[in-house]
Formats: structure tokens, C-alpha cells, sequence
């Protein structure tokens, strides 16, 4: 992920100086543990002030309200009782340092009572909020002795700036010859020798001012020639005019975004627009990536030991099947007691219905009838457990075929944009299942869409893209002539064929809902995949068994090409 360097950090400060200070606060929402939203109100409007100390997105821009309920955090709660209401009267920045200085009065024309310290540093970036003594009332990290002897930051302590950055601030007044100096005085590749040398230079400016200049960013300063320094330095003196004008030019490029114009491929119109919609498609794969193996992990610990429990009771279950064997021991031993003789340790009988041989082992210290007596006890033993396993063999093979389904669905969620809701939502059922710890779940506006495919003939193939999804397309959506597809006795999504009333689905229509059966099952890279299908009144729910799983009758049978289907829209529940 880019990191918002200084020299993003200056294009987007003027907006917010020139058109939202003085402005008042009407909200402050915590979005997470790293972020809090200031809802920022003049006369012109109102907006979204984002400042986030994420590790690996710190930064400040204007952007959207969030849809989902804010949770309560104690750093936003605090915030909140300082500095709702007021107004924001100015906007001081740390030169050449990405640390800046939001601070609030009652009233526009007063001083200033409380300041919010953005310090966007990586890893160790912050939001701090301090009185007018420099009192620390609340900050987003707390930093203790232990962690930092250098800078420790607690609420009450007294808030200290961090130690600066070494070397020269950029200037244009600097020579050519002594800038030059400079750098071709540092052994090694020339991006590095740029950025130890200067304050505000990042990476991100470094290797996109050296691709505009057409050098290699592991080119040796002493490789570099005359004319490519003349290069690199008429984008150096571009870059600081457009730091001293505050004119710049943002868009999207290969690997992120800029806002010197340099290399963007997608321009955008507004440096806020371009970080809103940069920062929230990063975090928003970041979130989806790591809450998707989070469930995987889950799930394949659950399906691991609900596999191990449905062999051990399967086992058991065969043992218990010696139940008739041991009755028909005791019968035939009660059936012969003519042939006892003493000290018996085994004796072979006829079968009474195939005469074939049966040996029995006899405990020798007893006569047939005490033997027959032991072997009824197993039997009656057997009986007992065989009633007791069998239940339990059956939930166990339920929880397999749900915790299987469960996990073909995550694999088949791959899209962050459109499937994180999706994704959250199989969260919830699992912890409603008992596999995970209660969630807090969020209310959504909006119910998590199908995925639809329109056939050019007019029929309607909708996808459900989890099990809660797949019930809901299922037992709600759906109407009872329509035609409901499955990838057979393969874990895999609910497909439904919506027709019109009175409308017969042509061999065409159906084909191509089996191939989208079939793209959207676990077997989606087989070249062919069996898919039943039926109509949905010969479908229901599995007795005991968990969200989306179904028994069904009066199936056919058809191939479907998982490759053979475009990508799919989405349509609302």
C-alpha cells in the first residue's frame, strides 16, 4: 500500500485550509482503532474530514460517511466530548514534517482550546489530542516508557514533537552545483541517495520523479551522467514549484497514485477524491484478504475435527454392527446345549438359515447357558450403543457437509469490492453456528445482492453468494415452477432459473444456469461438472442441518461448463 508521504500531505491540506477553516464540527464518528471522521460544517455545505493513524494508511483527507453504525470506541468518545461543536480555526503543519496541528475554539474569533495532532509516521503514526498546556487528554496509541524511552505519550503527560529528521530542507535557492554535490557525494543507487539526504522526500517521490526522468532507480550515482542529473533536477525544481504554488495534478498510475502528475495513467478530479477512493480500495482488499483466511483457518480446524468425530463414530457404529452376530451366537448356543462338554474354549455350529459354520468362543470356566447369557449382554449392549452412535454419526455427517459448504463459499468470495458484505456475513453464521465467538454484527442498509445473469431469451439465472443468501434465493425468491440448480453432491452455491409465470425453460436456458451451477461450485476448474436440477417445489430444507443445506427429488442430471458464462451483475435481494 502507498504510504501518504509529505508531498501528499501538501496536496491536501489547501483545500481544507482555503475552503473549511472556519468551519464547524457537527460530528465525530470512530471508524476503527485507527481512524475518526469529523463531519465538518460552513455555509457553503458539509463533509467528512477522514484522519487515520493507520500503520499502513495514516492520512488525511475529505471523504464519504461510512453506511454501517459507528462502533464506540473510548479515543472517539473523548474526542467527541471535546471538540463536537466546536470550531475549527486553523490548520498548522510542522515544515518539512508530516505531523499537523487541527485546532478547535468556541467561536471562530477566539483562541484556540484544544489541539488534534495528526502525526502520520508509518507504523508509529497517531492521533493526539491536546489541551492549550500541551496536556495530553487522549490519543489514538499510547505509547508507554517501556515501548519508547525516547517519546513516551500517556494521557496526562505532557505531548513533545519527535525528534526531526537530519539533513537540509529543499529549496529552490539551492545551486545545481551544490545540490549535485550533494548526492554525488553518496556512494550506492541514486533513489537512496535522495532520500537520505533530503527532509520530505519519500520513496514513492523518489522512484516516480526517476521514472519520469527515464533512469533505473538502482542506477549508482556515479553511473549517473551529466545530462541525466540535468534531468532529475529540472523534476526536482517541478516537484517544489508545485509545492510553493500548491498546484497539483492527481490520478491513478501502475502501482498507486500521484499527485505531481507523474506517470498517472487515470486522472482524478480532486487530490481528495483520488485518496478516498486509493485508501479505501486498499483497505478494503486488506480487510477482505485477512478476514477471508481468518474464516478459512476456522473452518478447516472445524471440518478437520468434525471429520475426526464422523470416523470415530463410524467406527463405533461398525463395532455396534456385531449386534446380530452376537445374538445369533447366544441362539445358537441355547439352540445346542446337548453338545456341551466341559473346558470348551471354542465350539463351531451350523448357521439356521445357511448352515454355514460358525465358531464361538466359550470362557471355558462356564457351561453353554452362561455363555449364551454373556454373549446376549453384548448383544443387548450393542443394541444400546448402536441407538446412541447413530444420531450422533448423523449430526456429524451434517456438520461435514455444511462446514464443506460453508467452505467452498469462502473460496468462491474473491471479489473484495463486492464480496467483503458477502463475507461478513458468513462470519455471523458461523458464530450463530457456535464455530466462532459472537460477532458484533453491523446493521446494513442494504441486504448483500445476488449475483444475477440475464439471459438474452428473458429469464433471470440469480446466484446466491453465501448460505444465508443461498436459503434466502431459495425458500423466498424463488417461485415453485422455477427451475433450481446445483453442482451435484458438490458444495457449491443455490443457482435459480427465474421464470415467468407459465413459462417453460428452453434446453438452452438450461444449459447455461448448469454452467453457472457449475462455475460457482467447488468444482469450478473442472472442464465439465455434473449439475442436477429440479423444480423448486421438490426442493427442501435438510431436516437438522444448517443454513443452505436442502434435499430434493425429481432431479435431472446435465453438464455444466464452469468457463462457458461472463462475469455476472448484481441485483438486490
Amino acid at each position: 500500500m502507498q504510504p501518504f508521504d509529505f508531498t501528499t500531505l501538501s496536496a491536501a491540506l489547501p483545500e481544507l485550509v482555503k475552503r473549511w477553516i472556519p468551519a464547524r464540527v457537527e460530528q465525530v464518528r470512530q471508524e476503527d482503532s485507527h481512524t475518526v471522521k469529523l463531519l465538518l460544517r460552513t455555509f457553503e455545505g458539509q463533509r467528512w474530514l477522514v484522519l487515520s493513524a493507520h500503520p499502513e494508511a495514516a492520512r488525511l483527507h475529505f471523504g464519504g460517511s461510512s453506511r454501517d453504525k459507528a462502533a464506540k470506541f473510548p479515543f472517539g468518545a473523548t474526542l467527541y466530548q471535546y471538540v463536537a461543536g466546536k470550531v475549527l480555526v486553523s490548520c498548522v503543519r510542522t515544515p518539512w514534517e508530516r505531523i499537523v496541528r487541527l485546532r478547535f475554539a468556541r467561536r471562530p474569533q477566539e483562541e484556540p482550546e484544544v489541539d488534534l495532532i495528526i502525526e502520520v509516521m508509518g507504523k508509529y503514526s497517531n492521533l493526539i489530542l491536546t489541551d492549550t498546556q500541551e496536556r495530553i487528554l487522549t490519543l489514538a496509541h499510547a505509547v508507554t516508557r517501556e515501548q519508547s524511552r525516547v517519546r513516551p505519550l500517556q494521557i496526562g503527560e505532557q505531548y513533545t514533537l519527535p525528534p526531526p529528521l537530519a539533513g537540509p530542507s529543499p529549496s529552490r535557492a539551492e545551486r545545481f552545483e551544490d545540490w549535485h554535490a550533494r548526492l554525488e557525494y553518496i556512494a550506492g543507487p541514486v533513489a537512496q541517495a535522495l532520500i537520505k539526504t533530503y527532509r520530505g522526500v519519500s520513496k514513492t517521490l523518489v522512484l516516480q520523479l526517476l521514472n519520469a526522468a527515464g533512469l533505473d532507480a538502482q542506477q549508482r550515482t556515479a553511473e549517473v551522467t551529466d545530462a541525466q542529473w540535468q534531468r532529475i533536477h529540472a523534476l526536482w525544481n517541478e516537484w517544489l514549484v508545485c509545492l510553493e504554488q500548491e498546484h497539483f495534478s492527481p490520478g491513478l498510475g501502475r502501482d498507486g497514485y500521484t499527485v505531481l502528475g507523474w506517470g498517472a495513467h487515470t486522472p482524478s478530479d480532486s487530490v481528495h477524491t483520488l485518496l478516498e477512493r486509493y485508501y479505501t480500495e486498499q483497505l478494503q482488499r486488506q480487510t477482505f484478504a485477512q478476514h477471508r483466511q481468518r474464516l478459512q483457518q476456522v473452518i478447516r480446524a472445524a471440518l478437520a475435527k468434525a471429520k475426526k468425530r464422523q470416523t470415530e463414530f463410524e467406527r463405533m457404529m461398525a463395532d455396534a454392527r456385531q449386534v446380530d452376530h452376537y445374538k445369533l451366537q447366544a441362539d445358537l448356543l441355547m439352540a445346542n446345549l446337548q453338545r456341551a462338554k466341559p473346558g470348551l474354549k471354542e465350539i463351531t455350529l451350523a448357521d439356521f438359515t445357511s448352515e454355514m459354520p460358525v465358531s464361538i468362543r466359550l470362557d471355558p470356566a462356564k457351561d453353554l447357558v452362561a455363555n449364551a447369557q454373556r454373549y446376549y449382554r453384548l448383544h443387548r449392549k450393542a443394541k444400546r450403543a448402536n441407538q446412541a452412535v447413530e444420531p450422533l454419526l448423523n449430526d456429524a455427517v451434517r456438520r461435514v457437509a455444511y462446514l464443506e459448504q460453508v467452505a467452498a463459499t469462502v473460496e468462491l468470495l474473491e471479489d473484495a469490492e463486492i464480496d467483503l458484505d458477502a463475507l461478513t456475513e458468513v462470519e455471523e453464521e458461523l458464530a450463530q453456528e457456535g464455530y466462532l465467538s459472537p460477532v458484533r454484527t453491523v446493521a446494513r442498509t442494504e441486504e448483500v445482492p445476488f449475483h444475477q445473469f440475464p439471459l438474452v431469451s428473458g429469464p433471470v439465472v440469480l446466484v446466491g453468494r453465501n448460505n444465508r443468501r443461498n436459503d434466502q434465493l431459495t425458500f423466498q425468491v424463488a417461485g415453485m415452477e422455477d427451475l433450481w440448480f446445483h453442482a451435484q453432491e458438490i458444495p457449491g452455491s443455490h443457482v435459480l432459473l427465474k421464470l415467468a409465470p407459465g413459462q417453460a425453460a428452453n434446453p438452452e436456458e438450461i444449459q447455461w444456469a448448469a454452467n453457472v451451477a457449475a462455475h460457482f461450485s467447488r468444482a469450478r476448474l473442472s472442464k465439465q461438472v455434473p449439475v442436477v436440477y429440479t423444480e423448486r417445489k421438490y426442493v427442501r430444507k435438510l431436516k437438522g442441518g444448517g443454513p443452505g443445506l436442502v434435499t430434493y427429488r425429481e432431479e435431472q442430471v446435465i453438464w455444466g461448463n464452469p468457463d462457458a458464462l461472463p462475469l455476472p451483475s448484481l441485483t438486490e435481494a
